[in-house]
C-alpha cells in the first residue's frame, strides 16, 4: 500500500510540474506555439508518459487555468482576510493581474479562440468570480467608497467583456495588454467611486507611477 501511495503522489507531483513548466511556456511563446514534444524535453519525460497525464493540450491547457484559478482564490482570500477596505482587495487583485499581462505573450490570448472547452470553462468561472465580486462592491458601498447608485451587476458584466475583448479583439495588436487593462479598470472605477473613493483611487494610482 505504501508504494501504491507513493506511485500516486510521485504521479501528481508530476502532473504539477507539467502544468507549471506548460503555463510557463504558454505564457511566453503563446499556446499554438508550444508542442507537446517541447513540454516533454523540457520536464525530461517522455512523450508517452505526457499523454498518459494528460490527453491532449487543450486538457492541459484548462488544467493551467484551473491551476491560476485556484491560486487566485487562495490570494484574494488572504487578502481580503486582513484588508481594511474593499478596496484594498480590489487593488491588490489589480496588482496581480497587471504582473500576470505584463509577463504574457497577446498570442496567448489570440490562440485561446481555438479552444472552446477551455473558453466555456474561463466564462464559467467568470459568474462564480462576478458573484464573489458583488460581496466586495457591496462593502464598498457601505463604507462610503463606492457609490449606491450603481447597478453592480451590470459592471461586472461589462468587465467581463475584457477578457472578450482581449481575445477576439485585434486591439491587443496595437497596445500592450497591461497598457488596456490599466485604462479599462481605472475609467469604471473612477465611474463607481465616491469622491472618498476617488481619492483612494488616485493615490493608488499616484503610488504605481512612482514604483515604476
Amino acid at each position: 500500500m505504501a508504494g501504491v501511495k507513493r506511485n500516486k503522489c510521485d504521479r501528481e507531483e508530476l502532473r504539477k510540474r507539467v502544468i507549471e513548466e506548460a503555463s510557463r511556456a504558454f505564457g511566453k511563446y503563446g499556446i499554438r506555439n508550444v508542442h507537446m514534444d517541447n513540454l516533454a524535453c523540457a520536464l525530461s519525460i517522455s512523450k508517452r508518459t505526457l499523454y498518459e497525464l494528460f490527453c491532449d493540450k487543450e486538457q492541459l491547457l484548462l488544467e493551467v487555468f484551473v491551476m491560476h484559478q485556484q491560486e487566485m482564490i487562495t490570494y484574494i482570500s488572504e487578502v481580503a482576510s486582513k484588508a481594511q477596505n474593499a478596496l484594498e482587495v480590489i487593488f491588490a487583485f489589480y496588482k496581480r493581474k497587471l504582473s500576470e499581462l505584463t509577463e504574457l505573450n497577446p498570442l496567448f490570448l489570440r490562440d485561446l479562440r481555438k479552444y472552446p472547452n477551455v473558453l466555456a470553462y474561463i466564462r464559467e468561472r467568470q459568474k462564480q468570480n462576478d458573484a464573489a465580486a458583488l460581496v466586495h462592491y457591496q462593502k464598498g458601498v457601505e463604507e462610503g467608497i463606492f457609490r449606491d447608485d450603481i447597478n453592480f451587476d451590470i459592471i461586472n458584466q461589462a468587465i467581463s467583456m475584457q477578457f472578450e475583448m482581449f481575445v477576439y479583439s485585434d486591439i491587443t495588436e496595437n497596445y500592450p495588454l497591461s497598457e488596456i487593462y490599466s485604462e479599462v479598470t481605472f475609467l469604471h472605477m473612477r465611474g463607481i467611486t465616491t469622491p472618498k473613493g476617488m481619492q483612494m483611487v488616485d493615490a493608488f494610482l499616484q503610488s504605481v507611477k512612482e514604483k515604476r
